[in-house]
């Protein structure tokens, strides 16, 4: 019984340091005292000397102060264990403010990253985008050779403004903190080892980034080109473009005149009114205009409502609520009944805004949901969350602002990731793929050590209902307003917008897909205050989507 009882204490206090090295959270430090006190006193009740009342007292004293001094140094050990080894991370990254309000951080961090080659990131074929150079002080210094990547990779500044996007979220891969053996990398980290760090390699396409920017020509949008299957980003472009190279801020690396420099570089982005640090194909949000009809139209479709031949009445205007709606798409003003895919086609406003109303408020929000509006996307870096209204799905029991929302301009706000997300579904059968740019992580040798992507998020419509869906994008290239993006022998869909935002020119919007050589490809285009779709985005989704089928490799 004796036994037993002190096996349970000895295991009770091996459970409460369990609990105690899991704690993570804020309060980790008092969790684990407490079960650091908790475990002593068990420990003492495991090892406690028994059945010492026939020795003498000197013995039994020195035995008792014995077994004391030992509990308290195996706590000590164990202390010792959990701030050398399993704290190290969190001490070594810890901030804290001096009673002057200066803010005080470990030195050793910010000179590590003047020690340590940092890991390359390089596009699909190997190019380099962002690498690591060696000063001839032996200091490392990061650089970005091709500016067309530039935003989408982030910048790295670690003295002055961190870094964002990949090489903010994959910092424990490009420092060599993970990635690859897990035993060498812990050995590494106690012995304070130089590390290099490991390789990412991307999905991207450096030519088709590069084009992508180049059809922007400087214009403030944005381009996504994406693998409709897998979720793979070929090309992810965002205008204005900024030097990453201008932000690098190193410590002991720069004089006060270099300095000065990167900090006047920073303001200078910062009061520029074209936004130049926000990555628009994740980070910008648009009222997404007609390419809404797509969320719109399966909402009715794949709840029953209605099918493709389905007819709707448009004499040109309608009246909600005291909301005036016109048509301005209509192209035979003597015709009033149109199918929903002519309605799609010809992009008729009054027919979708007959079509929210007839699903309501609560489907149409059911299913804008499901293709990811009001939630984070699970991509590689930060995304913004498209929003379905300014509040709540209660808003939408406004039927005047429920019908502008049918045609993508109620309170309505989206990505070009987001929507590249919406065809990408429609092309796969209703199933959302997971959105990834970062596919691989390589040791310096070119071996890959882990592979990422060609998940799927979700599925969001049925696979007939996807098909009808991929019927009104074709039908909107055949005879509607996405005509001019046919491409020989390549089979297309696609759905303008032309998104009014109330002040100036519209956005110009195009969202369409392209199929041959077994490849599915979809794009998302805009282009801020660009006018109309049909005119200005179209025309880029058409090259892009060429140029990626072109290339028959698969990601």
């Amino acid at each position: 019984m004796l036994t037993f009882l002190r096996f349970s204490a000895f295991l009770g206090a091996m459970i409460l340091l369990a609990f105690g090295f899991s704690a993570s959270d804020e309060q980790a430090d008092l969790f684990w005292l407490a079960c650091l006190g908790g475990a002593g006193v068990l420990l003492a009740m495991a090892w406690w000397p028994r059945n010492t009342r026939t020795l003498p007292i000197f013995n039994r004293t020195l035995l008792r102060w014995a077994t004391i001094i030992l509990v308290c140094f195996a706590l000590v050990t164990v202390q010792l264990v959990r701030v050398q080894i399993v704290e190290s991370s969190r001490t070594i990254a810890r901030v804290g403010q001096a009673p002057n309000g200066e803010v005080v951080v470990n030195p050793r961090v910010r000179l590590k990253a003047l020690e340590m080659q940092r890991g390359r990131i390089l596009d699909r074929d190997g190019r380099v985008l962002a690498d690591t150079i060696q000063r001839e002080d032996g200091t490392y210094q990061r650089t970005y050779p091709e500016l067309a990547t530039g935003p989408l990779i982030g910048y790295y500044s670690p003295q002055i403004y961190g870094s964002s996007n990949i090489e903010l979220e994959f910092e424990e891969y490009l420092s060599g903190e993970d990635g690859g053996n897990p035993a060498e990398e812990w050995l590494n980290g106690i012995l304070h080892e130089d590390t290099r760090g490991y390789d990412l390699g991307l999905t991207v396409d450096f030519e088709l980034q590069q084009q992508a920017v180049d059809l922007l020509a400087g214009r403030p949008g944005a381009v996504v080109l994406m693998d409709a299957e897998s979720g793979a980003l070929l090309a992810m472009a965002g205008e204005p473009l900024y030097d990453p190279n201008q932000l690098y801020a190193n410590e002991g690396q720069l004089n006060a005149e270099q300095a000065a420099a990167v900090q006047n570089y920073w303001a200078l982005l910062n009061a520029d009114e074209n936004a130049p640090l926000v990555f628009r194909p994740t980070q910008g949000l648009y009222t997404p205009g007609s390419t809404f009809k797509m969320v719109t139209s399966t909402a009715y479709l794949d709840t029953g409502e209605g099918d493709l031949a389905t007819v709707f009445r448009d004499e040109g205007i309608l009246e909600v609520d005291g909301r005036v709606i016109e048509e301005a798409n209509r192209p035979d003003p003597n015709k009033v009944d149109y199918t929903i895919e002519e309605s799609f086609a010809y992009s008729l406003n009054v027919v979708y805004a007959q079509l929210s109303l007839q699903v309501g408020s609560q489907t149409l929000w059911d299913y804008a949901t499901k293709f990811g509006f009001g939630e984070q996307i699970p991509f590689d870096f930060y995304t913004s969350e498209g929003t379905q209204v300014a509040s709540s799905r209660e808003t939408l029991n406004n039927r005047a602002l429920l019908a502008d929302t049918g045609f993508g301009q109620g309170e309505i706000l989206t990505s070009p990731l987001q929507m590249a997300m919406v065809a990408a579904a429609i092309e796969n059968g209703g199933e959302m793929p997971r959105p990834y740019v970062v596919e691989t992580v390589l040791d310096g040798d070119g071996d890959v050590l882990e592979r990422f992507g060609g998940d799927t998020w979700r599925r969001v419509m049925h696979a007939e209902t996807a098909e009808s869906m991929r019927a009104l994008l074709q039908a909107s290239a055949e005879y509607g307003g996405a005509q001019g993006i046919d491409i020989d022998g390549v089979t297309t869909g696609g759905k303008t917008g032309t998104a009014e935002i109330g002040d100036g020119e519209s956005h110009a919007w195009f969202v369409g897909f392209a199929e041959a050589n077994d490849r599915k490809l979809v794009v998302a285009v805009i282009v801020e205050r660009g006018g109309r779709g049909a005119e200005t985005a179209l025309p880029i989704g058409r090259v892009m989507l060429t140029a990626g089928i072109a290339n028959t490799t698969a990601p």
